[in-house]
């Protein structure tokens, strides 16, 4: 007999998440991961639609966190503030803590009947009809495994096919400690082709600037990074930096990718379930748990079952977004995007809702011709060769 039903690597929130559904269908669960809960360099941005999906288990009252009510843009000499709406529900976007959230959510997980084991999983093997898990403490046989370990997965190098260069992003930044804010602000900058931003902490702002990694370099980013916190926080503390890989996906790679085979799955990072304008990936991250356990757990081949609804739940989101990110770091786009948010209210409404995660790119077309910015409509979405 199997150690457990189904092996979880990677206790960040896909695989949390995951453990705390099946858990709770009864499956018998193990998460592997040494070092979690933990501080991601990340902006740690909570959007609605996110917290939404983890109300039943988390209450995000209860952990330390911002709830932002502007988003600033930035782009050379123009500036341009966004209010974020507050609906019903959990706020538009919330910056947490890591690892708050990220305790809390493996918490849950272990309350529902996981067991979270923290050992280092270096290896993973064909066993029978499941898996046999070499740790640093012994192997663990499983009859089901989801890979839940990020960009660099090893269940993703050991099963499918490593991320290439050009199918990931670098994100790096710094920690400025002892200031914080109630608003984000994003600030394009040309010479990467990606942005910056500043996201509050509780206590710290975390300051990052994302690009392609095979258009950019960590030292060209981090310059980027000091010369906006120089401006922006002359009296700035010292600087803790931090650098992550994202996966940032061109439509072709999703079309190629796999996301499950025979025993096994990968979500949320180890995946590329990121969207690759705005690098945000905790939704997909949880989303693809929600489904990865819904396959699980129901009567049908859950392999297929699992593709399939990614194909059909995420693809199609991140595919629209991979066709538009061509045009829309453009120079001339961003100077178009620049002048409608500081003139247009539809258009700062628009821009709020996609913070949020309320205004998905399927059906942005049909709302930027409402607002009338036919410019901005036409610059963003037809074709150049």
């Amino acid at each position: 007999m199997p150690d457990t039903d189904v092996a979880v690597i990677g206790a960040g929130p896909a695989g949390a998440w995951a453990a705390w559904r099946l858990a709770r269908g009864g499956a018998k669960v193990t998460i592997l991961d040494p070092s979690h809960p933990r501080e991601k360099p990340c902006g740690g941005g909570l959007t609605g639609r996110a917290a939404a999906l983890v109300q039943p288990a988390v209450t995000l009252a209860a952990l330390p966190h911002v709830s932002v009510g502007v988003a600033r843009f930035e782009y050379e000499a123009r500036r341009a503030a966004v209010a974020l709406p507050w609906r019903s529900g959990p706020p538009a976007l919330v910056i947490a803590s890591r690892r708050e959230l990220d305790g809390a959510l493996l918490a849950t997980a272990c309350q529902a009947g996981a067991t979270h084991l923290a050992r280092r999983v270096r290896d993973v093997r064909r066993s029978g009809d499941g898996w046999a898990l070499m740790t640093n403490e012994g192997p663990i046989t499983s009859r089901w495994l989801i890979g839940a370990d990020g960009p660099t997965s090893l269940v993703r190098r050991r099963i499918a096919t490593p991320f290439a260069r050009t199918d990931l992003s670098i994100a790096t930044g710094y920690f400025v400690r002892g200031v914080s804010s109630p608003d984000i602000t994003i600030a394009f900058d040309d010479p990467t082709a990606g942005y910056l931003w500043s996201f509050p902490r509780p206590d710290h702002l975390a300051v990052g600037v994302c690009a392609q990694a095979d258009r950019s370099t960590a030292s060209a980013l981090l310059n980027v990074a000091r010369e906006w916190i120089a401006r922006a926080i002359p009296d700035a503390p010292p600087l803790d930096r931090y650098a992550w890989p994202i996966p940032s996906l061109t439509e072709a790679a999703l079309e190629r990718e796999r996301p499950a085979g025979p025993g096994w799955m990968l979500t949320g990072d180890a995946a590329g379930l990121v969207d690759p304008i705005t690098r945000e990936g905790i939704y997909f991250a949880l989303r693809s748990a929600d489904l990865a356990a819904d396959s699980l757990l129901s009567e049908r081949d859950p392999s297929a079952c699992y593709e399939e609804a990614v194909r059909d739940d995420i693809y199609v989101e991140l595919r629209r977004a991979a066709q538009l990110k061509a045009r829309f770091f453009r120079p001339a786009f961003i100077a178009l995007l620049m002048r409608a948010l500081q003139s247009s209210a539809r258009i700062r409404d628009v821009m709020a809702d996609l913070v949020a995660g309320e205004q998905q790119y399927r059906g942005l077309r049909r709302r930027l011709i409402s607002t009338f910015e036919l410019r901005l409509m036409i610059e963003v979405f037809t074709t150049r060769s």
